[in-house]
């Protein structure tokens, strides 16, 4: 499977988008030039610029989830 050039993770009331590849910074800053500079969308939108970025051209997936908890982060940040 080709790394995704941006990828979205619903938060409830709104999706977020983040770029992977530099393709995908070029789709994001066009999307964030449409957002307030947010790369964020309502949910209930998502599905349209989901669309219109694979129709761009652009590989599209949702984000994985991290297994990393945030007592993990913490941890590796204070090495």
């Amino acid at each position: 499977m080709k790394t995704p050039d941006i990828t979205y993770k619903d938060h409830g009331l709104f999706t977020a988008f983040y770029a992977e590849t530099k393709e995908g910074e070029e789709a994001w800053r066009e999307l964030a030039s449409v957002t307030d500079g947010t790369g964020k969308v309502l949910t209930i939108q998502a599905k349209q610029f989901i669309a219109s970025l694979r129709k761009a051209g652009y590989v599209v997936q949702k984000a994985k989830e991290s297994k990393q908890s945030i007592d993990d982060i913490f941890a590796e940040l204070g090495e």
